[in-house]
């Protein structure tokens, strides 16, 4: 295999985290209108490490802070599983799929969602060749419960 194959080979996500990635469910802040086109990108755990509470609010501090030059409405929402004991903070801004794939870089985020019309596909940041649009649309995901008290996406 030739380094070129390697490169390509080493940027895709493992299968087992990409599946995880995969089924997704949405717990949003604000009326579902503001999630219908744009990026989802999580705030949280970069590089797919689950950090401590106090890590990840540092972490998403810098983040929003870095966001704010970008001059754009931000919503926040959670991310995860469907009954949200493993969830992430992510932001939904409504950018193009360029300017997503960076944003999800400088966080440091294996992957991203970006939605188009309510569809939704997940993007590997560092490879966009790396996609899936997911079966159902972006308001079959949501998930409005009462959130579990413990957050398996911190230690």
């Amino acid at each position: 295999m030739n380094d070129i194959d390697k490169n390509v080979k080493s940027d895709f996500i493992p299968t087992s985290l990409w599946h995880s990635y995969k089924d997704v469910y949405f717990y949003p802040f604000s009326p579902i209108a503001h999630y219908i086109n744009g990026a989802i990108i999580s705030l949280w755990n970069p590089h797919a490490d689950i950090l401590s509470r106090k890590e990840n609010k540092l972490t998403e501090q810098k983040n929003i802070t870095s966001l704010s030059r970008l001059n754009v409405p931000i919503h926040y929402l959670f991310g995860g599983n469907h009954d949200m004991s493993y969830r992430e903070l992510s932001i939904s801004v409504d950018i193009s799929l360029q300017l997503a794939q960076k944003i999800s870089i400088r966080f440091n985020q294996r992957a991203f969602y970006f939605l188009d019309n309510n569809r939704i596909t997940l993007y590997n940041s560092d490879n966009l060749e790396q996609n899936c649009v997911l079966d159902t649309l972006f308001t079959s995901r949501i998930n409005r419960m009462t959130l579990p008290i413990k957050n398996t996406a911190q230690i």
